[in-house]
């Protein structure tokens, strides 16, 4: 499992989110704008839906979590890979990066996803410019095994290695753009690796999709949580340090939600600042303390 950061909630970055979730990874995903925000759980659970419907996804849920977070600080201080996936606007992003490379940890990867601007370009003012590198996931992300990864000229084979692991264990695929121009994948093209997917799935499991205990075929075992993972439980109970500090166990419910992600003084912080609930969103109208034995 890594923990990764996601900035910008648009439609891409909710796909690329789901995505990383799908293969056990805890995300945190960011973006300035609160209305943005506030749609990424709606939005991932009609992804999880569809995913469903289509075989893909043989589980009610990812089995890593997504948290939606309103502070840039707070989500990117404890990420080992941080995805950049805002507007394709130059001085927004170079702004964004050195705001990043001041906050998150120094050995923390930093890639963007953009589709035509240069690395050399939006990595300028950002500190550590040896980590930073582009990193362009295919519509529709889900499906899709081809990441397209543009180093800047600054970019580490140490950065470049970590994240090429992550990936292949995903069941990913890196390349390197060949000539000016982006690929973008026809509907034709979306179609034929969807197919193969699922190909891969039945292929897996013997049956097909037709039992939920059964599991796509990845190197990591994708939508199923390894043996270790499975020792300690799914979704919440997986990790029991407070989603904000990290520091102090979860021992706060969150109404009218009912999720316990967070310590009651980090909930009181977001009650108090009227934040939402770093999962669904909804606001928070009451907290209930819970007490471990």
């Amino acid at each position: 499992m890594v923990k990764i950061a996601v900035i910008g909630a648009g439609l891409l970055g909710i796909k690329i989110a789901g995505e990383l979730a799908y293969h056990g990874h805890r995300v945190r995903i960011h973006d300035s704008n609160i209305k943005n925000l506030n749609s990424v759980f709606q939005r991932m659970e009609e992804d999880k839906k569809n995913l469903r419907e289509e075989g893909v996804l043989l589980h009610k849920n990812f089995i890593g979590q997504v948290l939606c977070m309103s502070r840039l600080e707070e989500t990117v201080c404890d990420a080992d890979v941080i995805i950049e996936c805002v507007l394709e606007d130059l001085e927004v992003k170079k702004d964004l990066f050195e705001r990043i490379s001041h906050l998150c940890k120094p050995e923390a990867v930093l890639c963007s996803n953009t589709l035509r601007l240069k690395m050399d370009d939006i990595v300028q003012r950002t500190n550590n410019k040896e980590r930073t590198m582009g990193l362009r996931f295919l519509f529709p992300v889900y499906c899709i095994p081809e990441v397209e990864i543009t180093p800047s000229s600054f970019s580490s084979q140490k950065a470049i290695q970590k994240v090429r692991i992550m990936l292949e264990r995903m069941g990913k695929t890196l390349f390197f753009r060949s000539g000016g121009e982006p690929l973008i994948l026809s509907e034709e093209q979306r179609e034929e690796r969807k197919k193969a997917r699922l190909e891969q799935i039945k292929s897996s499991s013997g049956v097909g999709h037709l039992f939920e205990s059964m599991i796509p075929a990845l190197s990591h075992q994708g939508n199923v949580p390894q043996d270790e993972e499975k020792k300690k439980g799914m979704e919440e109970d997986r990790d029991p340090d407070c989603a904000i500090c990290m520091d102090r166990m979860r021992d706060c419910l969150l109404c009218p939600c009912h999720h316990m992600i967070t310590c009651y003084e980090c909930s009181k912080m977001l009650h108090n600042r009227r934040d939402g609930c770093p999962v669904c969103r909804k606001d928070i109208t009451e907290l209930i303390r819970v007490y471990h034995s």
